[in-house]
């Protein structure tokens, strides 16, 4: 979990509520090395001295050593502010015991160790903490310099050198409690903006997914309609063949009630042959316009075009040949049946519109490109389109018919459901020589035959 952080940067100078898991690692480190740096200064004075140590050496260093165990015991129960307050209570009033027996000029090779912990802590703590923190290690100095003048019975030189060492330490703690104020502040307003960048992201993010989750529904629901218009210019068609199958089905009933034994079997059996007929024609009708998400699998290409030729010739005019030709190209593709008729549907519907006065329509299968893409190409030889058209024929509602008889969305869905599958769309054309749309589908080899 981040830092807390004040409500806004100006009040970065305020206490905060609590320290945050980096600036708890940071105390409880800060807290050992105070507590062993004192240890080892003992045993070495220790060492060096021998018997003759002052014995306010050892009771000031296990002073240290009992604070910082006691703010690692409050620090361990989750009162790391509470542990960081201590501690800076505990180290300023040991700082005026030490002063007022040994004096400044003492503490002079020791007191960066003993200064900067103070100062860092409080700073952490805030900028009120710091400034009291500040005042009152300059108030201790110089009565450390007041114990050395006064030692020397205030003697001229004693007491400039106590006054220059008062002035450079004082000096030293108020640069350094600056330094620190203004690093530890610029580091909270850092990750305040940081934290509310990180928010901003999130909410961006948060908005693409619901625009991109919209943009899935508006293409399906594209898709849909770019079905049931399909279905309407198929109807007629639809009900030819099912005016064709009702026919023969009353053929072969009407047979039924002449015949006996096998031609009564015979002509049941071609009724109910003509029923399924109808029945998969009915079926198909209402899975191809059914609203569903689509649900892409592996399609042998060849036999997938071959299986719509009989439906894309009514699409038709009676003065156009439709032709399908898969030139022995054995090749799975993965995509939605639905959708892939659909789109062959719409392109068949514009070929046909570009063609009134007849004409020939194919779709053929050619070969794999080098990167193993299949290529569906669908060719008329209708009035095709100027360059400007073509350029824009791709782009969503942009069509060339009067109102009422386009939407403009039969290419662009046709891009959109192609590219979804890694594919690509090329559109060739020339004012009056027709029109040719190369599907560019991934596509692998379909398994030999077994022999």
């Amino acid at each position: 979990m981040p830092d807390p952080l004040p409500p806004a940067p100006n009040a970065a100078s305020a206490c905060p509520q609590g320290l945050g898991t980096r600036t708890d690692a940071m105390l409880r480190g800060l807290l050992l090395l105070v507590g062993l740096y004192h240890l080892l200064l003992a045993l070495w004075l220790a060492l060096r001295t021998g018997p003759g140590l002052d014995l306010m050496v050892p009771a000031m260093a296990a002073s240290h050593i009992l604070l910082c165990l006691l703010c690692l015991i409050e620090h361990r129960a989750g009162r790391t502010l509470h542990a960081a307050m201590t501690f800076l209570v505990g180290e300023l009033l040991l700082l005026v015991l030490a002063y007022g027996y040994w004096g400044l000029a003492a503490q002079l090779r020791v007191q960066m160790v003993q200064l900067v912990p103070v100062l860092l802590v409080a700073a952490v703590l805030g900028g009120p903490a710091l400034r009291w923190s500040t005042a009152w290690l300059c108030g201790v100095m110089a009565m450390g310099a007041w114990g050395d003048a006064s030692g020397a019975l205030f003697r001229a030189d004693r007491v400039q050198h106590a006054t220059a060492d008062l002035a450079i330490s004082a000096a030293g703690a108020v640069i350094t409690a600056w330094l620190l104020h203004h690093s530890v502040t610029g580091l909270r307003e850092s990750l305040h903006e940081a934290q509310q960048r990180s928010r901003e992201l999130s909410r961006k993010r948060d908005q693409l997914q619901v625009e991109m989750q919209e943009r899935e529904r508006s293409r399906d629901q594209l898709v849909h309609a770019m079905k049931m218009e399909n279905v309407g210019r198929l109807a007629s068609g639809i009900a030819h063949d099912f005016n064709h199958l009702l026919a023969l089905i009353q053929g072969y009933v009407a047979k039924a009630r002449r015949s006996e034994g096998d031609d009564l079997q015979t002509a049941l059996q071609g009724a109910d042959s003509a029923t399924r007929r109808a029945s998969a024609v009915s079926r198909r009708l209402l899975d191809f316009s059914r609203l569903e998400p689509g649900r892409p699998q592996l399609l042998d290409a060849a036999a997938t075009l071959m299986a719509m030729a009989p439906t894309l010739q009514q699409v038709f005019d009676e003065g156009v040949r439709c032709e399908v030709d898969t030139g022995g190209v054995r090749r799975l593709i993965h995509f939605d049946p639905a959708q892939l008729e659909s789109i062959l549907l719409s392109l068949a519907v514009n070929a046909n519109q570009a063609m009134p006065h007849g004409g020939a329509f194919t779709l053929r299968l050619q070969p794999p490109d080098p990167d193993g893409a299949l290529v569906l190409q669908l060719q008329d030889t209708g009035q095709g389109m100027s360059e400007a058209i073509r350029a824009r024929c791709l782009e969503p509602f942009f069509t060339t018919k009067p109102v009422g008889q386009g939407t403009g969305l039969g290419l662009s869905v046709t891009a959109s459901l192609v590219a979804a599958a890694g594919g690509s769309v090329q559109v060739h054309s020339r004012p009056g020589e027709g029109t040719r749309i190369d599907l560019h589908l991934p596509s692998r080899p379909l398994a030999p035959l077994a022999a």
